[in-house]
């Protein structure tokens, strides 16, 4: 694989139906298998077997193992990203402390629906992604409590705090957890420290 081009460009686009099923099948066989044993330990040839997919069906939608990778990643966070914009969307006009604290209970419960699939992923981010990419699904996510700020009704009143800040207690703690110890349950306890934290900076 050619280094210099992107992880993220496909061989081919999945433009039709088929296509995108065919593309999603292997990216879940990929999140699949990566629960089960190491990235390194994982091959092409894994991956089409569970996916249901011939080898070369396979190297059509993606060029190696590494793009694979970068699109689970890419997909899961940009989808984050998304359902996060959906109830900022969802909680317009809100004060601040009350949009906030919705949006760290749906991140924190979309994030525990599947524990060991997310601390594959975040391990696996941190093997692969070099700092571009990095910084570019960081950015998607601070952009979105950026526009938790100006949706909340009492934005004025928080105008020296930052989103940014916001973004990394809960993204810090949530994945330090998830990454470190992905069987333990994310309880109550722990999500009332995320919001501790969060709502104890905005009101300092």
């Amino acid at each position: 694989m050619n280094e210099n081009v992107s992880p993220l460009k496909l061989r081919r686009k999945p433009v039709q139906q088929r296509s995108k099923m065919t593309q999603g099948a292997i990216l879940d066989a990929f999140v699949r298998l990566l629960v089960e044993k190491s990235y390194a330990q994982l091959t092409m040839r894994d991956i089409a077997l569970v996916a249901g997919v011939g080898l070369g069906t396979l190297y059509e939608y993606f060029p190696g193992k590494k793009s694979i990778a970068a699109h689970c990643i890419h997909e899961r966070f940009k989808n984050i990203g998304i359902a996060m914009q959906t109830w900022v969307v969802e909680q317009q006009g809100q004060p601040l402390v009350q949009i906030v604290t919705f949006l760290i209970d749906r991140v924190i419960a979309l994030h525990t629906e599947k524990t060991e699939e997310w601390s594959a992923l975040i391990l696996l981010e941190r093997q692969i992604s070099d700092i571009e990419a990095y910084s570019d699904l960081y950015g998607q996510i601070v952009r979105v409590w950026e526009q938790a700020f100006a949706a909340s009704s009492d934005a004025a009143n928080y105008a020296g705090k930052s989103a940014e800040v916001v973004h990394a207690a809960v993204y810090g703690l949530l994945y330090q957890r998830l990454m470190l110890t992905p069987q333990r349950k994310i309880d109550a306890g722990f999500q009332a420290h995320i919001r501790a934290l969060v709502l104890g900076y905005l009101q300092f």
